[in-house]
């Protein structure tokens, strides 16, 4: 009787129920839930708003993308190694802090972009050699570097303030993040050639190459790959660096973008980056993930992001709703990370 009774109540399983398991917690691999998400998302923006689903406004979203999403490509090393980088938004603002100061100083466009890089690698390097000889908490020593960044970031400011260079005028610096293929129609943005570019190197990087997959070892048992020869300290000082480069790029192609520096730039961007980065699969815990669900993360919050401006226009949804849409994808992130590690560890 147990056994029937067990037996029927596995029959009454929602095949919702049982397909949402399978997508979101069986599956290897995040990639068809986040496709299935994002197409469910632009359907009801498109039936919900009257001018979400245009050409004008996807061009919109795809050339708001790249920002977010080669700061979750840096982010998603970090979290390969089973660390965390909360100071990517504050190193992102410093940056464009500081190259505005470096446009100040009569820096040419192709010295602006390397000082940059270098002053995001600077600062990500700081976050590595602390965790790394230190042995101080990930969490801890980003979140020291957060408020470092960012308050170098406000202090510089009062400077860009005397010599006035709050704006840049270089169009050979504002063309790097301002060109379009075609020129007319504009179509598809530089910006997104950049992330594809990006993309393609690291995926390359991370699958085919000694150092990534020493990352991945990393991450799944750092005992075991310490045995196996890897330098623990080596993979994760470089991991933070390239989170503090990728970092520095966003800063440099957001402020090209928008030709205006402001020392409060990137605020609150670490969340939305950890959270694209989670929800794309790449587990908390280390070892496992791939770019591609993150890339495709970052689309959809782009298009949550998107879809809640064009909401507010027609409802009277407050504009704080934004904040609490985000938090809850955030938690929903974590909730299916923390389910797909139980039934991978059930598993083997």
């Amino acid at each position: 009787m147990g056994q029937q009774a067990s037996a029927e109540k596995e029959n009454k399983k929602s095949p919702f129920g049982e397909k949402f398991l399978e997508l979101f917690v069986y599956g290897k691999s995040m990639v068809p839930a986040l496709i299935m998400l994002l197409t469910i998302l632009v359907v009801v923006f498109s039936v919900s708003t009257p001018y979400f689903f245009s050409f004008t406004n996807f061009k919109a979203i795809i050339s708001n993308i790249p920002v977010m999403a080669i700061m979750a490509i840096g982010m998603t090393f970090v979290l390969l190694i089973g660390g965390l980088d909360l100071s990517v938004g504050s190193i992102l603002g410093f940056t464009i802090v500081a190259a505005v100061l470096f446009h100040g100083m009569r820096f040419p466009a192709w010295l602006v972009v390397i000082a940059s890089l270098a002053t995001g690698a600077s600062l990500g390097a700081v976050n590595g050699l602390i965790i790394t000889r230190l042995g101080i908490n990930p969490v801890i020593t980003t979140l020291g570097m957060m408020a470092f960044a960012r308050g170098l970031a406000s202090w510089f400011s009062l400077e860009i303030k005397i010599l006035k260079t709050g704006r840049i005028y270089d169009q050979n610096f504002l063309l790097i993040a301002r060109k379009w293929f075609p020129d007319s129609p504009q179509v598809i943005p530089v910006t997104l050639i950049y992330l594809v570019v990006l993309y393609v190197l690291i995926s390359m990087a991370l699958k085919y190459t000694r150092f990534g997959r020493r990352i991945y070892a990393t991450g799944s048992n750092e005992y075991a790959a310490q045995l196996a020869g890897v330098n623990i300290r080596r993979v994760k000082f470089m991991t933070y660096m390239i989170s503090g480069i990728t970092a520095s790029m966003a800063g440099v192609i957001l402020l090209a973008q928008l030709g205006l520096g402001r020392d409060d730039a990137g605020t609150g961007a670490e969340l939305e980056v950890i959270t694209a980065v989670v929800l794309g699969g790449v587990s908390l815990s280390g070892g496992k993930g791939n770019l591609l669900g993150v890339i495709i993360a970052v689309l959809i919050l782009g298009v949550i992001r998107n879809g809640m401006v064009h909401l507010e226009t027609v409802t009277d949804i407050s504009y704080y709703w934004r904040e609490v849409v985000k938090g809850a994808v955030l938690i929903i992130a974590i909730v299916i990370d923390a389910a797909r590690t139980m039934a991978a560890t059930k598993n083997r």
